[in-house]
């Protein structure tokens, strides 16, 4: 199953999700869900605006849900 990247990808360049979905004009909710991979879906759209504010490619948002050693609750 594939896992969000978000987090792993914005917090070293010192964003929140919070001051993303500001940054975006993203519902917090929205960017909230992605950010602790509680949202099992999101639109194109939604995804190229994150990865606008990023600098990456949309893709690069989604991972392959390889282990990465993390538990999931």
């Amino acid at each position: 199953m594939a896992r969000w990247r978000l987090r792993e990808i914005a917090e070293p360049e010192r964003w929140t999700a919070r001051k993303l979905a500001i940054a975006t004009g993203l519902a917090y909710n929205t960017v909230w869900g992605i950010w602790t991979g509680k949202s099992k879906r999101a639109d194109l759209e939604t995804l190229s605006t994150l990865a606008v504010v990023l600098n990456v490619h949309p893709r690069d948002l989604i991972g392959n849900g390889e282990d990465t050693g993390e538990t999931e609750e």
